[in-house]
């Protein structure tokens, strides 16, 4: 069996394709690694992939106006992140750096774009799911809103 399909099966995001479908994104996947504390990408830059996290851990951080680096989220095995410029063709939001070895899959956006331009059915099944992902997060943003504006109620 293919190393990169027996991957891919383990994301949410691409669970729901057939065989065929995982054997064309694995051809289309293209190996990085990150040594520790070096930059895949910054804020501001122009955007061309996405990334899947085959094993390492990462930092997403952000900045304030004031240049302080605000960390957003960790990411490990299995996580997938820079898909955001994908659907809105906007520059990267945010810096994401490797805190250890870290070894990721690349998947650039015009193989993406050409494998859904052949295969509606694949694009369908990869937006349901990053629908999905998407309502999950902005449940959790929603509740932690929530919790920290009875927080502030509470001690203002």
């Amino acid at each position: 069996m293919n190393p990169k399909v027996e991957s891919l099966k383990k994301i949410y995001l691409f669970h729901t394709l057939n065989q065929d479908e995982m054997l064309h994104i694995a051809e289309k996947i293209h190996d990085v690694h990150l040594p520790p504390r070096n930059v895949l990408y910054d804020i501001g830059e122009e955007a061309q992939s996405m990334y899947i996290v085959k094993y390492g851990t990462l930092q997403i951080s952000t900045a304030t106006s004031h240049g302080d680096d605000v960390n957003l989220v960790s990411l490990s095995a299995g996580d997938h992140f820079g898909e955001l410029p994908f659907f809105d063709a906007e520059k990267r939001s945010a810096k994401v750096e490797a805190l250890e070895n870290t070894e990721l899959y690349e998947l650039r956006y015009h193989d993406l774009q050409e494998m859904f331009n052949h295969n509606r059915e694949m694009e369908t099944k990869f937006y349901k799911e990053v629908t999905h992902y998407y309502i999950k997060r902005l449940r959790k943003l929603t509740n932690d809103l929530t919790y920290a504006r009875e927080l502030r109620r509470r001690f203002a």
